[in-house]
């Protein structure tokens, strides 16, 4: 089964760059409306591929700098009429609601009528791209092709799980829920990370149907009862974010400081808390000794930087968050994201 990538979780995954290519052999994405694609998709016959990004998203830059410029990605992409979209900027915007989309990145594959064959949320390695969207573009491994085997074989917990977690990708929570609620009733010898994994996706499934109440509890489940699990943390992140959906900023502090307490050595943790208060706007004075030690921890790593930064100008404090900007773009200078923020920080000063 494919690696999944949880709604939460924005991890900065790293690998070795492609073997150089020509510097005319790119992707050529569209840079048309979403309906003059459709347009062109369906006079020429040919499938669409959207990636939807965020220009924060670790994942997203690491397609881009690493798949979309693998020679065979490039070829296997331009066969088709490829596109993306900011998910925050401009027409992105109303795309993503439209589309139902979660998490960063994620990657749509349509056919040329325009209906969605399947998508992939995450990062994948070029061999792993090619692999994946040929796979769906001949019907295999998409939700579809899981319906059928579980028509076929409904005693086939495997292919309920992986539909389950399909359905949750695709924003069909009711549905996912059944598929899930079907394996945990075939599998009752699973192993706790495999329980932790599917109860997280149930609760992945209340939170995308914005039943907020339901995924609290879900979430907590999981951070109490498969606690050393990989799922717990991602259960801490997204059940701090359904409090705050549900109106209780408090507890949703108070679940994620006391994970990031708990786990005082963890940059990851403890950078996640302070960035969403940053975000949020919520504990940002008891967020900050947290994002001042990630980043001490973290040997000040430009992204670790940037949360801290950006805690220091949700609170006001703009002099601080320039410093912070300017020293996390002085280690990673071709990062326009870090550019665009310290500009962000300069304005809000400027303009106070």
């Amino acid at each position: 089964m494919r690696r999944r990538y949880p709604l939460a979780a924005f991890l900065l995954l790293t690998a070795a760059l492609s073997a150089a290519i020509p510097a005319a052999a790119q992707v050529r994405w569209a840079d048309t409306s979403y309906k003059e694609v459709l347009a062109k998709a369906k006079a020429e016959n040919k499938n669409v591929f959207i990636d939807f990004y965020a220009v924060w998203c670790g994942p997203c830059k690491q397609l881009e700098k690493v798949t979309y410029a693998d020679p065979k990605v490039i070829e296997f992409l331009n066969g088709m009429i490829p596109a993306k979209w900011d998910a925050e900027k401009g027409e992105g915007i109303e795309l993503a609601k439209d589309f139902r989309i979660g998490a960063y990145p994620t990657l749509v594959l349509l056919a040329p009528d325009g209906k969605e064959i399947d998508r992939f949320l995450g990062y994948l390695e070029p061999a792993d791209f090619v692999r994946v969207f040929t796979d769906y573009r001949n019907g295999v491994g998409t939700v579809a092709y899981y319906e059928a085997r579980v028509k076929e074989d409904p005693e086939d917990a495997a292919s309920w799980k992986t539909l389950g977690m399909k359905r949750v990708d695709a924003g069909r929570p009711d549905e996912a829920k059944k598929a899930l609620e079907k394996f945990l009733e075939l599998s009752p010898g699973a192993g706790p990370e495999e329980k932790a994994e599917v109860t997280y996706a149930l609760g992945e499934a209340s939170y995308r149907g914005a039943a907020y109440d339901e995924a609290a509890a879900t979430f907590e489940k999981v951070a109490n009862d498969f606690d050393g699990t990989k799922w717990a943390f991602q259960a801490v992140i997204m059940g701090a974010n359904a409090s705050f959906k549900k109106g209780d900023k408090e507890k949703a502090v108070q679940t994620y400081m006391a994970y990031a307490k708990k786990h005082s050595d963890d940059v990851e943790a403890l950078n996640a808390f302070a960035w969403f208060c940053a975000s949020k706007k919520v504990g940002m004075a008891e967020a900050l000794p947290y994002a001042e030690k990630a980043a001490e921890l973290s040997n000040r790593d430009p992204g670790v930087l940037d949360t801290l930064a950006e805690l220091h100008y949700a609170m006001g404090d703009y002099d601080r968050a320039i410093t912070v900007g300017e020293e996390a773009l002085k280690k990673s200078p071709e990062d326009t994201y870090l550019s665009e923020q310290l500009a962000k920080f300069k304005k809000a000063k400027a303009e106070k």
